[in-house]
């Protein structure tokens, strides 16, 4: 089958367009390009997404002693170009498919893509404490992750929540940190054992049984209001330079107005991953969306 080269009006459609530039977006795109399909990646922030900014990684195989996220997230994208990968930072903002079968993939800076399959590999968004103060101070002090924060050496900080993502950023703040409380509302965190181990040698401060309830502060975050969540009421405040929201994740919601999937569409990644959600998972899940749609691209 001869294989289209571009998804401008007017040209034969490309092949896949696959939207989202992590870890399954990118295994995706590796994988239809290198099999020789017309293949183009929307990424709307940056290439390697959330992963990029793990500080290490340590149970993706084929690295002893971790690597960084941004250094995998670099070899991937190495070797996606070396396949014939095209990449464009942009977003889509509507997906849709006509009767002819063709999709139409618009884009926020202007243009529409014409592919015979999507992809959509645009992961999950941190979610929000939703509690006064904290969008006023987005960027000011409220931050999800350390790579999008200055530096925390010598400051006070505050994690949110409970699970694996939460106790291990804690317990690594901990070693630039003057003090950090990982806060949550029960008791038990729910972090294997290793990272258990390593929290309780750090110097971090459990704080279970809570909520933040407000965050308080004019141009930069200064404190936390936080209260009990069971028993007699309690108001505590702490002072914190910075706070990590990590209680969980949402999908980004597919801007389509079907109510069904339609043939030639798949999810990958944390999209659909639900808690799996690791870099190794999104890869081969990436894979596995990519492999479906050669076979449906063969068929038609």
């Amino acid at each position: 089958m001869k294989r289209a080269e571009t998804g401008k009006a007017g040209a034969a459609p490309l092949d896949a367009v696959v939207i989202g530039g992590g870890p399954s977006g990118l295994a995706a795109g590796t994988h239809l390009a290198r099999a020789g399909y017309t293949t183009i990646l929307i990424e709307r922030k940056a290439l390697g997404g959330q992963a990029r900014g793990l500080e290490r990684i340590e149970n993706y195989p084929g690295f002893p002693r971790g690597v960084s996220g941004l250094k995998l997230m670099e070899l991937w994208l190495e070797q996606a170009w070396r396949w014939g990968l095209k990449t464009k930072i942009d977003e889509a903002v509507t997906v849709s498919r006509g009767t002819d079968g063709i999709f139409l993939v618009r884009l926020r800076k202007g243009g529409v893509i014409r592919s015979r399959s999507v992809l959509w590999c645009a992961g999950a968004g941190f979610r929000k404490l939703g509690v006064p103060g904290e969008d006023r101070l987005l960027g000011k002090g409220v931050w999800n992750t350390c790579d999008e924060a200055p530096s925390c050496a010598g400051l006070d900080a505050a994690v949110v929540g409970s699970g694996e993502t939460a106790v291990q950023q804690a317990e690594l703040l901990s070693r630039k940190a003057a003090r950090v409380y990982l806060i949550s509302r029960t008791e038990k965190l729910k972090a294997h054992k290793l990272l258990l181990e390593r929290f309780a040698r750090s110097s971090a401060a459990a704080l279970p049984g809570y909520r933040v309830n407000r965050l308080l502060g004019k141009n930069k975050l200064e404190a936390l209001e936080l209260i009990s969540v069971s028993g007699p009421r309690e108001v505590k405040k702490i002072k914190v330079d910075a706070l990590f929201t990590l209680i969980g994740k949402e999908p980004a919601e597919v801007p389509a107005g079907w109510r069904r999937k339609p043939a030639g569409f798949y999810e990958a990644g944390d999209f659909s991953a639900g808690i799996f959600r690791q870099v190794a998972v999104a890869g081969g899940d990436g894979i596995r969306a990519a492999m479906r749609c050669i076979r449906y691209l063969e068929a038609m």
